[in-house]
């Protein structure tokens, strides 16, 4: 083998005339094509094009080194395709006894409230390897979009005292990659799978879902709206009728549930709400993150590569709390909590001010555990209680909503 050479970097124009997500799938490429060449030099014997197929060219029979990276990359291949291993029945879990099925949006019940919230718990089949997913109520998956997108510059994720920034960018391989590799996966996982929908034109949310229904395990659709409009640049989630009109167009597009997942930096979220349920929505999911920042004082630039991100984790579950309790008020189809829950006492929370279901985020990535933590401390609070289900505290914290009877007008 031959020693290898250092590659000179390459500075690459972007074209500030095309669209981000143009511009930013146009320099993966030049990048992968630079990897590409630079692993075909590590073996003295291998060319670029047995480097991107992975296999020997018909003439040849691979090197040493070739055959033992080809072993390595296609058992990762397997196991991506592979469904998960079986779960182990028969032991007892805390939620064993317990009434947690909740309806989650109109046409979706789930066996409990506790969902795993998309962003944080990737395809699912990687949390498979560490928990029994199959306890939780369902999962969301990993935003995605009709083409593939390379997602952001880095940095892509900043701490904060109470949470984290992240400015992921919705790297992912494309809705028709998803449905293909994690498709057989999720049918296997026994768990409903609910798929986060996002996109940059009314036509791409609905090209999403018609690509991706059929597709094994996926139970619902949970929108994105904090997309922005290529055409406006305004967020969808912030617009009420560029949401009313998402929704609208998906809901012709399916029969499965479309919850429409809320973001809190629109002028007026309760307005958004209440226009995408007159638009058709089954639910909500209130809410996405908040637009944050850090600026790395040593380099007087911001932290994060696209400057701005989403801020989740506890510093925002007040906020998630308010919001949920404000469109809990003036909607009447079911909503999902999500914003910084860490604890079943978080939970309660939501649960208390009107969400009928909710999502845990950010907490998994300190603890892999914690949604079966909340899981299990929701079910050790309806025993405690005493409560036939726990539906029976799902709004218990709102005001009485006043309504005059025609009896009492009369009465006056």
């Amino acid at each position: 083998m031959r020693g290898r050479r250092l590659r000179k970097p390459v500075e690459r124009p972007v074209d500030v005339s095309a669209a981000q997500e143009e511009a930013l799938e146009d320099q993966a490429r030049g990048e992968e094509e630079e990897d590409a060449q630079e692993l075909a030099e590590l073996d003295e014997d291998a060319t670029e094009a047995e480097v991107a197929t992975g296999e020997p060219e018909p003439d040849r029979a691979p090197s040493e080194l070739a055959a033992k990276l080809r072993a390595v990359t296609s058992g990762a291949r397997d196991v991506e395709q592979a469904p998960p291993p079986p779960r182990s029945i028969g032991a007892p879990v805390p939620e064993t006894g317990v009434d947690l099925a909740v309806d989650a949006a109109r046409g979706l019940r789930l066996r409990n409230p506790v969902l795993a919230a998309s962003g944080t718990f990737g395809q699912g089949v990687e949390y498979a390897e560490l928990i029994d997913v199959a306890r939780l109520g369902a999962f969301v998956n990993k935003g995605t979009t009709i083409r593939a997108r390379p997602g952001n510059p880095q940095y892509r994720i900043a701490e904060t005292p109470a949470g984290i920034l992240n400015s992921i960018g919705l790297e992912n391989p494309g809705a028709a990659e998803v449905a293909r590799k994690y498709g057989k996966a999720w049918g296997a996982l026994g768990v409903p799978v609910i798929v986060n929908v996002a996109g940059y034109s009314v036509e791409d949310y609905v090209a999403v879902v018609r690509v991706m229904t059929g597709t094994p395990g996926v139970v619902a659709w949970e929108l994105n709206v904090s997309c922005p409009n290529v055409e406006g640049g305004m967020l969808f989630g912030c617009d009420p009728f560029l949401a009313a009109e998402v929704t609208r167009a998906v809901k012709a597009e399916t029969d499965l549930p479309v919850i429409v997942k809320l973001t809190p930096n629109a002028p007026d979220v309760v307005a958004v709400a209440r226009a995408v349920e007159a638009a058709g929505a089954d639910a909500l999911t209130a809410i996405n993150t908040v637009l944050g920042m850090r600026i790395d004082v040593a380099r007087r630039r911001p932290v994060l590569g696209a400057g701005s991100g989403g801020l989740s984790g506890p510093a925002i579950r007040p906020i998630a709390v308010h919001l949920t309790y404000q469109v809990a008020q003036a909607v009447s189809i079911p909503i999902i909590g999500a914003g910084g829950i860490t604890s079943a006492q978080d939970a309660l929370e939501f649960l208390m001010a009107g969400a009928s279901a909710v999502q845990v985020g950010t907490a998994t990535f300190a603890d892999p555990e914690a949604p079966l933590k909340v899981l299990a401390g929701l079910a050790a609070y309806v025993r405690a209680e005493g409560l036939g289900s726990i539906r029976e505290i799902i709004g218990c914290a709102l005001p009485p909503r006043a309504v005059e009877s025609d009896a009492a007008i009369d009465s006056s």
